[in-house]
């Protein structure tokens, strides 16, 4: 009896035993979790990916043009400028616009140099290059005017000349859900402390400025989805991360910057 007795005790353990174990198999461990980016700092002086303080869901995209070595040319407007062409596809960077957009300009900040009066139609001719692009799958419409020449997370979508870190020509921050890669704000600061000119033509230029309507475009690029491309097979393209001083030709979308924005909103 006393055998039996043990022999049905160690049956019952080896069997708390094996389910215990089973159980435990089953059980997937807790994958170890995120670490949460930073938040933007001030004044960025490189592009990151950053945190949205306010909505743990957003990210916060961050593309710093670098402003290169400057070289004076001559002071002479430089005309009949090529556009070359570029076939190199440009890469997504992993957000896309909703169908309906609303950007408000700060028109009172823009350099003398440019011209107040210039800046919707400066903004407006690179809009539609992208939405033309974009197979017209995003509606974008001129808001108010703001006065803000900082970003912030406020739904305005502002384009506007303000402060920079040294060396840059112009900061974009894209706010975006992490789980859809939405966007639901959008802020381009372009420094005010470098030389600015619009020559409105894509073949005239001034050799010691930068154009608003060239760099604005690079800009805008960002807003629909598009990275930055540095390889030297891109360096005719408007998202080439360079900008120079007395060029045009990104007033213009190559075919790679066409390809790369259709297959954003064309899947």
């Amino acid at each position: 009896m006393v055998k039996k007795a043990l022999f049905a005790i160690g049956s019952i353990i080896l069997s708390i035993f094996l389910l215990a174990s089973s159980a435990s198999a089953l059980t997937r461990p807790t994958p170890p979790s995120r670490p949460i980016p930073p938040p933007v700092p001030e004044f960025p002086e490189v592009s990151g990916v950053y945190s949205e303080p306010s909505n743990p869901l957003i990210r916060v995209n961050v593309f710093v043009h670098r402003e290169p070595t400057a070289t004076v040319i001559s002071p002479l407007l430089v005309c009949s400028l090529d556009d070359p062409e570029s076939n190199s596809i440009v890469s997504e960077a992993g957000w896309h616009l909703p169908p309906n957009w609303t950007y408000s300009l700060n028109v009172n900040s823009m350099p003398q140099s440019v011209g107040a009066a210039n800046l919707p139609t400066i903004a407006g001719n690179g809009f539609t290059d992208w939405v033309g692009a974009s197979n017209n799958k995003v509606n974008i419409a001129r808001g108010v005017n703001t006065t803000t020449n900082r970003s912030r997370y406020d739904g305005r979508n502002i384009i506007a000349w303000g402060r920079t870190s040294n060396g840059t020509l112009g900061v974009t921050y894209i706010r975006y859900y992490v789980s859809s890669g939405l966007v639901v704000d959008v802020d381009t600061i372009m420094n005010n402390r470098v030389a600015w000119s619009w020559s409105n033509s894509n073949t005239c230029a001034d050799p010691n400025a930068y154009d608003a309507e060239a760099i604005l475009t690079h800009e805008l690029g960002h807003w629909f989805g598009m990275d930055d491309e540095y390889d030297g097979s891109y360096q005719h393209a408007t998202m080439f991360g360079y900008g120079s001083l007395g060029e045009v030709k990104k007033n213009t979308l190559s075919t790679g910057d066409k390809t790369g924005v259709f297959s954003i909103y064309n899947p």
